[in-house]
């Protein structure tokens, strides 16, 4: 009887065990030039294309409602560039493309190195409720947004992941 209950707890511990899972198996997703890459947990693939056409890397988690992209510009067809006025180019647009837009403070910060600005956007696009985390980043040869977003009701539960997600981003080895 004793090796039995033993038994018996032994698989209960084990399935308790993998059903919490532990840490995800990161996967490296590289942009369409192979140059720069982010890391992403299970469930994260590329999504081909299908989230926007001039996209340079995108993923996505159809049935959780994740999505990440990124949008790189050489900085050499920039005169006189600077990260803040890469932001005041091309945040406003995009701010305005959402309606009803609720911009979070804007923060500075650093990704790999990399000066960054950031900041949530919180909206209505095409009539359903959305939140975003936006990124805008200079790296030694590029301008970029990273772009993370999902339904405003999920916004609490995936910030955390999204931040973990955009701080990933690098050149690729």
């Amino acid at each position: 009887m004793k090796k039995i209950l033993t038994f018996v707890l032994a698989i209960s511990m084990v399935a308790i065990l993998a059903a919490c899972g532990g840490s995800d198996k990161l996967t490296d997703y590289k942009s369409k030039d192979s140059k720069f890459q982010v890391s992403a947990t299970s469930g994260w693939k590329d999504s081909k294309g299908q989230l926007h056409p001039e996209s340079d890397l995108e993923i996505y988690n159809p049935q959780k409602e994740k999505y990440f992209m990124t949008l790189l510009e050489s900085k050499e067809d920039f005169k006189d560039g600077s990260l803040q006025k890469y932001y005041d180019l091309v945040t406003p647009d995009f701010v305005s493309s959402i309606d009803a837009p609720k911009q979070g403070d804007v923060k500075e910060v650093t990704i790999n190195g990399n000066k960054a600005l950031q900041f949530t956007l919180e909206g209505t696009s095409g009539g359903v409720n959305v939140a975003y985390l936006i990124t805008i980043i200079e790296t030694p040869t590029h301008y970029g947004q990273l772009m993370a977003w999902t339904l405003k009701s999920n916004w609490d539960k995936y910030k955390d992941e999204y931040t973990t997600l955009v701080n990933s981003f690098k050149e690729a080895n």
